[in-house]
């Protein structure tokens, strides 16, 4: 997907949900959006199913609670609230992975061109490939470096190989 689980492998719970100061988010935070909105971009707005959470991974899944299911909420005040039981949230997030390394066994070029509707989060009309890119490369990519900063933040190590994903490691 484009994460470095790797380089989630040495944060603590404790690391996880750390509140930075100012109006960054926590790693949690900021994991939890990346592999909720890659189950909802490919279990439900690419395929038409259920997300994961939907099919009883919300109870288990580790978030104290869930974000709201509508457009146009408070992203900052849901993540300063969420905590994270970070190995059960580690557990959904493989789940999600799981899946869209699926999707990606199946691609072919109709997938690819398929019309997605992602318009309840004011993003108009959108092809599978816009999903892939987004959900299973770009997001995750962007993300990864919010989190090797606030894990340099915290003293530990942002990236294990000491480098940057996609330069001197695998992404």
């Amino acid at each position: 997907m484009g994460l470095a689980e790797h380089d989630l492998e040495d944060v603590t719970e404790e690391q996880a949900n750390w509140q930075p100061p100012g109006i960054a988010n926590s790693i949690a935070a900021t994991y939890a959006h990346t592999i909720i909105t890659a189950d909802e971009g490919f279990n439900m707005v690419y395929d038409g199913g259920e997300t994961l959470l939907a099919r009883g991974w919300a109870e288990r899944c580790g978030l104290s609670e869930m974000p709201p299911p509508e457009f146009g909420w408070d992203w900052h005040d849901w993540a300063t609230r969420v905590r994270v039981d970070w190995p059960a949230f580690r557990q959904y997030a493989a789940e999600v992975e799981t899946c869209v390394e699926g999707f990606l066994d199946r691609l072919t070029p109709g997938a690819l061109a398929k019309p997605a509707d992602m318009t309840q989060w004011g993003l108009g009309m959108w092809t599978g490939l816009s999903i892939y890119m987004l959900h299973g490369y770009d997001h995750a990519k962007i993300h990864g470096g919010e989190i090797a900063c606030l894990k340099g933040l915290q003293g530990a190590q942002a990236w294990r190989n000491g480098g940057q994903p996609g330069i001197d490691q695998p992404i």
